[in-house]
C-alpha cells in the first residue's frame, strides 16, 4: 500500500503560507507606494488652524447634547485614532443594504479636517488625504480639543455654523439648557443640515432627531423607557420661527 511521506504535507502548507506572506506583501508595498503622495499632501496643512480661540467649553455642555452628538456621529470617538474602521465597514454594509440614510463611516476628527481645510469634494483621492489629516490632528490634539473644535465650527443648517449658534439660532437659548430632545434635534441635523434643519423641514427634522433618541438608547446615552414619550414630543422652535 502506498502512503503519503508525513513530511510532505506539512511542507505543501508551508509553501503556501510563503506565498501567501510574499503576497501579501506585494500588495502592502504596492499600497504603501499609492497612499504616499496623499500622505504627503496631509502633511502640508497647517495644524496650528485647529485650535480655534472661540472654541466651545466642554464643560459648559450638557452630557446628554455630547451623548446626542456622539450616538449620532461618531459613537468610538473616545476609542479610535482618527479612523474608525468598524464604523467604515458597518457603514459600507448599511449603505450596501439601502435600509435608512446614507452612513458615511467619518468620525468627527474627519469632519473636523473635512470642515477646517475645506476637503469638501467626495472622491476617494480626497478621502484618502482626509484620513491620514485625521490621523496627524488625533496625534497632535487631545480628543476634548478636537471634540470643542468640531462643535463649534460644525455647519447646523440656516448659516448657523456650531452648537452655539444653532441652539440660539433655532431654541433661543444656550446649549447648557438644551433638553435632550432639543439636543438630539441638532445632531439629526448634522448629515444633511439643508434638508434636516427644523425651520423649512419640520417632519424631516422630527424624523431624524427621532432617530437620535433611539440611537442614544441603544448606546445607553438614555433610558430605552423614555425614548417613546420624547419621540412624542412636538419640536418647539424659539418664538421668531414659529
Amino acid at each position: 500500500m502506498h502512503t503519503r511521506a508525513p513530511g510532505k504535507g506539512k511542507n505543501r502548507i508551508v509553501r503556501w503560507i510563503r506565498r501567501l506572506a510574499f503576497i501579501l506583501a506585494v500588495v502592502v508595498i504596492a499600497l504603501a507606494v499609492y497612499l504616499r503622495p496623499y500622505h504627503q499632501q496631509a502633511q502640508s496643512y497647517d495644524l496650528s488652524l485647529i485650535p480655534q480661540a472661540n472654541a466651545l467649553p466642554l464643560e459648559g455642555v450638557p452630557s446628554h447634547v455630547v451623548g446626542a452628538i456622539l450616538a449620532t456621529e461618531d459613537v468610538r470617538f473616545y476609542e479610535h485614532h482618527g479612523l474608525d474602521v468598524r464604523g467604515i465597514c458597518r457603514a459600507a454594509v448599511a449603505n450596501v443594504r439601502g435600509k435608512g440614510p446614507k452612513q458615511g463611516g467619518s468620525t468627527i476628527t474627519q469632519q473636523l479636517a473635512k470642515q477646517t481645510y475645506g476637503i469638501l469634494k467626495r472622491t476617494m483621492e480626497r478621502k484618502f488625504v482626509e484620513g491620514f489629516l485625521a490621523r496627524r490632528i488625533e496625534k497632535t490634539y487631545s480628543k476634548d480639543t478636537i471634540l470643542s473644535n468640531y462643535l463649534t465650527i460644525i455647519y447646523m443648517g440656516n448659516g448657523y455654523h456650531g452648537l452655539a449658534e444653532a441652539a440660539l439660532g433655532y431654541f433661543g437659548k444656550p446649549v447648557s439648557e438644551l433638553t435632550v430632545e432639543e439636543a438630539a434635534t441638532l445632531a439629526g441635523i448634522i448629515k444633511a443640515p439643508s434638508a434636516l434643519e427644523p425651520i423649512g423641514h419640520p417632519e424631516r427634522a422630527r424624523q431624524a432627531r427621532n432617530l437620535v433618541l433611539r440611537r442614544m438608547a441603544a448606546e445607553g446615552y438614555l433610558p430605552s423607557e423614555d425614548v417613546d414619550a420624547l419621540c412624542d414630543t412636538p419640536i418647539h422652535l424659539a418664538r421668531d420661527h414659529v
